[in-house]
């Protein structure tokens, strides 16, 4: 690869994980928080107006920085991926990128789910549209939390990774 592409990729690279990591930090302190305190007819529009772009933002990010880790990790060992197990490189990468290679996933598949579930309460009595409110704000609770562990340990690994090589 021509490493005058090659650099920008890895400055793109660290600019999506490093967005994608503040983003996760910013729905757990700042927005979750937030959604709590609202009234059910507010935390309804606010979900139904916030959240489906955040997950779209997620997934744009997660993807990207994914997808760049991979062409960084195949030019830095020459397409040879047995170095990977070969050195703390190669083992910081592993796990940074396995476990964003899952979130991703996550992102695309699993909390599409949950995006739709966003738009549920419409139909049938308000009681059963507050329950289903009432669910994605306890999802939105466990689900961030879980990926900003996740998240951290994706980007303590990468660090290891690079202070390896």
């Amino acid at each position: 690869m021509d490493y005058s592409l090659f650099i920008p990729l890895r400055w793109l690279h660290a600019a999506c994980g490093a967005a994608w990591f503040g983003e996760v930090v910013v729905i757990n302190f700042v927005l979750i928080p937030v959604l709590g305190r609202l009234d059910l007819e507010t935390r309804r529009k606010f979900i139904g107006n916030v959240f489906p772009r955040i997950f779209k933002l997620a997934s744009i990010l997660s993807a990207t920085a994914v997808t760049l880790g991979a062409i960084t990790v195949w030019n830095l060992t020459g397409g040879d991926l047995s170095r990977i197990t070969a050195s703390r490189w190669g083992y910081g990468i592993l796990l940074g990128g396995t476990l964003g290679t899952v979130l991703t996933l996550f992102h695309f598949f699993l909390e599409r789910r949950l995006a739709r579930k966003i738009g549920i309460g419409c139909d049938g009595s308000s009681e059963q549209a507050d329950e289903a409110l009432m669910d994605v704000h306890a999802k939105l609770k466990v689900v961030p939390r879980l990926g900003l562990v996740v998240i951290t340990t994706i980007v303590l690994s990468m660090m290891f990774a690079v202070r390896s090589l």
